[in-house]
């Protein structure tokens, strides 16, 4: 009996994708391979447009992969997941010596193998008939939002199932879909022109998929391609090559996409998606090897502005370059202190006063700033009772505030503002709390505060 799917398994018919979810119902056989039109493009570039500055990024540079980036699956059970095969019966073993790095690339290679390898933990699942390579940033890379690109060229055949896609960084407690997956890029060999892309979540007491995709007009196989997904709190657009846009956009209010995701990178062989076509009917013969490049991966932010707009944003140095306030001399509620790794890093901001009453306000002035509408981001856990507890950003000093309420968070949660227009240059944004009744476990720890320009 398979375990639970994860996800990724999908019907196209008459170019209108619909969501199957278990086996799938496409022919086992190999179909006549379509032909390829001449392509001339090469390795690609990326110009996100304006209002996009780069979050994260691995260009797979060096001689080997980038550890603080990327853990490398060595078996078909996947101890994040909890699954063998992952889900979708799959028919490759990834191991290491499969994923490789150079010449500017990451290669995942996949090669059939005799070799019969299996996990001890799937062994009612029988032996693999393929090695190939899986990659995740679980723990290492989780973001939320922005715009999510890689430059990848995929393998032609029948049975080639290359993926970039992301899945919740709570998977490991809640289960997928509960987690939310997002399938940036999947490559069928039925319709080798498409990038297939979908959403998979829990709503409504049940599994929700959503499917769409982008047409380039000839098979994307064997030569690079750049595939994105634009995500924000309520929308997710895909796209191919910068240029065309997927058949629908994704709207949505769900939990599963106002969280964290990892990014996974894999080439899988079979599994129901090809309706679990036996390894025999495969296109890769024993002693042949295919490969999944990747160019680059990138993770953009909408409008973060220079990092150099706000001093000591992760408060690493202390109080350096925050200011305090207090109308009641209660300044000492407000201080830095060791976290052993806070949010990131190894300090971050504390309103706290040992059960006394206090109200303070922690700000700095950001100026130079172009005229705009803007924003402030910061990372916040939070407990106890408050007056008044916000993130909040003005224009003057007397001036009235943009703020946002800060709930309890008993994790780390990121949190924004509203929008404030900027036309004199300069913003005052910072913590403004007050507790008039003494309380020994109020707290509110602040970190990574950033000023977004829209």
């Amino acid at each position: 009996m398979h375990r639970r799917q994860v996800g990724r398994s999908m019907l196209w018919a008459a170019g209108v994708l619909a969501l199957a979810s278990g086996c799938g119902a496409e022919s086992s056989s190999a179909p006549e391979p379509l032909p390829l039109e001449s392509q001339a493009q090469g390795e690609l570039g990326y110009d996100p447009g304006p209002g996009w500055n780069l979050g994260w990024q691995d260009d797979f540079t060096g001689t080997a992969l980038n550890g603080a980036n990327w853990t490398v699956l060595t078996s078909n059970y996947d101890p994040v997941t909890n699954n063998c095969n992952f889900g979708t019966g799959e028919l490759e073993f990834p191991r290491a010596q499969n994923v490789t790095v150079g010449g500017g690339k990451l290669v995942i290679t996949a090669e059939r193998t005799g070799d019969g390898p299996m996990d001890s933990r799937c062994t009612g699942y029988g032996p693999r008939s393929f090695y190939s390579g899986r990659i995740h940033t679980k723990g290492k890379v989780e973001r939320r939002y922005g715009k999510l690109v890689a430059s990848i060229k995929v393998p032609s055949g029948y049975g080639m199932w290359p993926a970039f896609w992301t899945l919740g960084g709570n998977i490991s407690t809640v289960g997928w879909p509960s987690s939310g997956e997002i399938d940036i890029l999947e490559w069928h060999s039925n319709e080798p022109t498409w990038m297939k892309s979908a959403v998979h979540y829990f709503a409504n007491g049940a599994a929700q998929h959503f499917g769409t995709g982008a047409n380039r007009g000839y098979s994307l196989a064997d030569g690079f391609h750049v595939y994105e997904v634009e995500w924000t709190a309520g929308q997710m657009v895909f796209r191919l090559d910068n240029q065309v846009r997927a058949t629908a956009d994704f709207f949505h209010n769900q939990p599963a996409f106002q969280q964290n995701h990892y990014i996974l990178l894999n080439l899988a062989l079979g599994g129901n998606w090809y309706g679990n076509a036996p390894a025999s009917s495969i296109a890769l013969a024993s002693g042949e090897r295919k490969t999944m490049e990747v160019e680059w991966v990138r993770w953009y932010d909408a409008g973060s502005v220079p990092p150099a707009t706000l001093t000591n944003p992760g408060f690493e140095s202390g109080m350096t370059g925050w200011a305090t306030w207090s109308p009641n001399a209660t300044e000492a509620a407000d201080f830095s202190e060791t976290y052993n790794g806070g949010h990131s890093g190894s300090y971050h901001l504390t309103h706290w006063n040992n059960g006394s009453p206090f109200e303070v306000w922690t700000y700095q002035v950001a100026s130079g700033l172009p005229s705009g509408n803007y924003k402030v981001r910061a990372w916040v856990r939070k407990g106890g009772a408050f007056d008044i507890a916000r993130l909040q950003a003005k224009t003057c000093g007397g001036c009235a505030p943009v703020y946002t309420d800060l709930g309890t968070y008993g994790a780390w949660t990121l949190v924004e503002t509203p929008a404030i227009s900027v036309t004199g240059g300069s913003l005052e944004l910072g913590f403004h709390t007050r507790a008039t009744v003494g309380n020994s476990g109020n707290f509110i720890h602040m970190d990574d505060v950033e000023l977004i320009r829209l």
